[in-house]
């Protein structure tokens, strides 16, 4: 184990609790803004969002994590003698990576920081951390580490299927004619993060369980080859009998060493809403 990396992320990464206390994995939270209060990402459980959604049908904001928040984050670290390598959500869809590299740049008298954005959102950037700490542990430097994560970056198979898309036009990510024709159609559409932004290019209809695992087929088709090592599932309020189906599923037909389950958080849930449902993994060059 090298000793002296430590890899911090931020808490829309979605990572277990759990895991970040056994892997030691230091996280920042974005701002939550929710009816004239002030949140960080995590406060709000996601049936709190959605009961108030539901009640008063309004939804939070969120805005990316300052740097003067990333210095605080960085600096205990830098002080003790470590290097810290940063996964950052993507550039695409936040201004959180940018924030970290200045906060890296301002503190180059205390230390190296180094950012890399990861082209993802949720679970995705946390696979990166995984697979860094993994590389940490075999002794490897944070010269090897970040050279090799940057390059995984473009291998980050990133999606999601949303099955009711009322967060997403009421927050203006899509519009009101397009999410009331998709909702009567029951069309429930996957993002997809291309490049570090989102796209669609597949809806399914249906139930929400027959579109589940219909996505999970898409994501896998014959032939497909993938890292086996880690595959995450995010979700926002997702059925706990279809989400262990899944995780079965993933184990025992698509041979995965490690599913790890996590609901998102208030970021992510402000946007998909309750029903969201998102895998993520590393395919293979």
């Amino acid at each position: 184990m090298n000793p002296n990396i430590q890899f911090t992320t931020e808490v829309s990464s979605d990572i277990p609790k759990d895991i970040l206390a056994e892997r030691n994995i230091g996280t920042v939270a974005l701002q939550v803004h929710l009816e004239d209060k002030e949140y960080k990402d995590g406060d709000l459980s996601n049936q709190e969002v959605y009961d108030i959604f539901h009640d008063r049908k309004a939804l939070p904001s969120t805005s990316a994590v300052s740097v003067g928040d990333y210095q605080d984050l960085f600096r205990p670290y830098l002080e003790a003698g470590k290097t810290v390598i940063h996964v950052a959500l993507s550039s695409g869809i936040s201004s959180t990576y940018q924030n970290a590299c200045i906060a890296a740049e301002d503190l180059e008298d205390v230390g190296k920081v180094y950012v890399i954005d990861g082209k993802g959102l949720s679970q995705s950037t946390s696979i990166l951390v995984y697979k860094g700490l993994d590389m940490a542990e075999e002794g490897r430097s944070a010269e090897d580490i970040v050279s090799a994560l940057e390059e995984m970056v473009p291998r980050l198979n990133s999606s999601f299927i949303i099955t009711n898309l009322e967060f997403l036009k009421h927050g203006g990510r899509c519009s009101t004619l397009a999410a009331l024709g998709a909702n009567l159609l029951k069309l429930k559409p996957m993002i997809n993060m291309d490049g570090g932004s989102m796209s669609t290019d597949k809806k399914y209809r249906g139930k929400d369980e027959d579109a589940y695992f219909q996505y999970l087929e898409d994501r896998f088709p014959e032939g497909a080859k993938y890292d086996r090592q880690y595959v995450c599932i995010s979700h926002g309020l997702v059925d706990e009998a279809i989400l262990d189906k899944a995780a079965s599923l993933l184990k025992k037909k698509y041979k995965f060493e490690n599913v790890i389950v996590n609901d998102v958080g208030t970021v992510i849930m402000s946007h998909g809403g309750k029903g969201c449902f998102g895998v993520f993994f590393l395919s293979e060059e």
